[in-house]
């Protein structure tokens, strides 16, 4: 890569930073075992990172496309502090209150050291560096890849802060030079890192174009040159795609949602035979007949889930066509975006039961919660009737890092042993979390806050006595907790989906509290299980 002329300037005061975490990338197509696998992978989405220091950005900017981007807006203060501890959350906690005397009453109204679990805010750096360090310095070296399912810069939420295409490009920068050297292993060769496009990876938001020399696709090629094969870079700079072989026999489909995405008016749907949708599925048909051919087991993932809300109807119909059609090699389709961490069925018949009743947007999934979630038990209990009639699909969507609820990752297991003719299959996943209510209110004996640390929340084969992920597994359990048997697993269901932000009232004894003194999905939930 090239030297910046800001790196140069530094170097010559002392070590340049982006010249330092420089070093060679052993390419995810050629990978190269030291052991053996270790069947399992790591699954992080939806980071939605506050700010990031701007100076950290360019002395990162190795390459002259981002330094010219960068370079644009070099004055502009507001990339080096937007989160703010003690902000009102009405501020999307990026202002503290101009009055507030009674302010230790009131803490739960304002921003914590950590973030604010529960409200609408976006993740503080502090925590998003604190939690891929954790995460890597634990994990790295007991699991084969990682699954990155985008949306890393903030929510454009703030009116007096408008999020600009400079800082969207910063953030991903930012966050793809985090997860590379964070995964960095002792030889010196960083794990596989398979990511896809968020609808607020771009800008504007939600829009992404088809047009051939598409500069944000560009972009993104460029900051991703690490992650995605050389063979793959021409088609993933036409349509923002690839597939990658993580591991030997087992292949990862990156889909651009975008593309299939309702809320992206300025591509048409896959109705178009010449539109970048049609030519997506196309792509991905070609690439299930491949893998079949070969004997390769397949993973998609993407951000934006499918479901008729989120999808464009002809897009919708060819996905769940082709996940049909090619079941016997897809072992799981996972997603983020939505945040709440459950399954959707789909089927050729049956898309119609996935009305979320909500905003497209991610923010926004939550507002119609209690309409959701009634849906979504409706749509499991139809799964006993159209199972023998047709073949289904099984979506997963994973919880965020972001604080909406409390910060998560998930790390998955498969069968890894290669003569078995399972191996590649969803075995399990255990799903972590750290508890940001407690540590926004901890702090050692100097009086220093102290770093949260994450715990398993819950594990699918001791939770849901799952023996393993497969669709049919998944099948299964959907009746099971559909059904009036199993009450009280779909009470735990619904605890894991919202992260266990709710624990303090989730109780029947607990009394009643008004709205007002509750988050609103809080409230929603409550009269549900009452």
């Amino acid at each position: 890569m090239k030297t910046s002329s800001l790196c140069m300037a530094v170097m010559m005061a002392g070590t340049c930073l982006g010249e330092m975490i420089q070093h060679p990338f052993m390419h995810p197509m050629r990978p190269q075992r030291e052991t053996q696998l270790h069947g399992k992978y790591l699954h992080i989405t939806d980071i939605h990172v506050s700010a990031f220091s701007f100076l950290l950005l360019m002395m990162q900017a190795q390459n002259t496309i981002f330094l010219d981007i960068l370079t644009k807006k070099q004055t502009n203060k507001q990339m080096d502090k937007h989160y703010v501890v003690g902000a009102t959350i009405k501020s999307d906690c990026h202002r503290e209150p101009k009055k507030h005397k009674n302010k230790k009453k009131k803490q739960g109204l304002l921003a914590g050291y950590w973030g604010a679990p529960g409200m609408d805010c976006d993740s503080p750096p502090r925590l998003v560096y604190h939690s891929i360090d954790t995460i890597a310095a634990e994990w790295k070296d007991k699991i084969d890849f990682v699954i990155w399912t985008g949306d890393n810069a903030r929510h454009d939420a703030d009116g007096l802060i408008t999020r600009t295409k400079e800082e969207i490009v910063g953030y991903n920068v930012q966050v793809a030079e985090l997860l590379k050297e964070a995964f960095r292993l002792e030889s010196n060769r960083t794990l596989p890192i398979v990511p896809c496009i968020g609808n607020n990876d771009v800008h504007p938001h939600n829009e992404l174009r088809g047009m051939k020399g598409n500069p944000q696709l560009q972009e993104f090629s460029e900051m991703w040159d690490d992650f995605i094969p050389l063979e793959q870079q021409k088609v993933f700079k036409r349509g923002g795609y690839f597939a990658v072989d993580v591991v030997p026999g087992l292949r990862v489909l990156s889909i651009n949602s975008l593309y299939f995405f309702g809320s992206n008016d300025v591509v048409n749907s896959c109705g178009d035979l010449l539109g970048p949708g049609a030519k997506h599925i196309k792509w991905m048909k070609k690439q299930l007949k491949r893998a079949r051919q070969e004997g390769v087991k397949v993973i998609i993932i993407g951000h934006v889930p499918p479901t008729i809300k989120t999808f464009k109807d002809d897009c919708l119909d060819d996905y769940i066509k082709l996940s049909t059609n090619f079941a016997d090699i897809i072992t799981g389709h996972m997603y983020g975006h939505a945040n709440m961490d459950h399954f959707q069925v789909l089927g050729r018949s049956y898309s119609s039961l996935n009305e979320e009743g909500s905003d497209d947007d991610d923010m926004h999934v939550q507002k119609d919660t209690g309409r959701f979630i009634s849906t979504l038990h409706k749509q499991y209990k139809k799964v006993k009737k159209l199972r023998d009639t047709e073949n289904l699909v099984v979506i997963h969507v994973a919880p965020p890092m972001l604080p909406l609820f409390y910060p998560t990752f998930r790390v998955n297991e498969y069968e890894s042993n290669v003569h078995s003719a399972r191996f590649g299959d969803w075995l399990k996943y255990t799903q972590w979390y750290t508890n940001l209510t407690i540590y926004n209110e901890a702090a050692d004996k100097e009086g220093e806050p102290l770093k949260p640390q994450f715990e398993i929340e819950y594990s699918t084969d001791e939770t849901y006595n799952m023996t393993d992920l497969t669709a049919s597994s998944w099948l299964d359990f959907a009746e099971r907790i559909s059904s009036k048997e199993e009450k009280p697993l779909w009470k735990v269901y619904l605890a894991n989906m919202f992260v266990q932000t709710n624990n303090n009232w989730y109780g029947q004894s607990v009394p009643v509290q008004e709205p007002s003194a509750i988050s609103w999905w809080q409230w929603v939930l409550q009269r549900l299980l009452s």
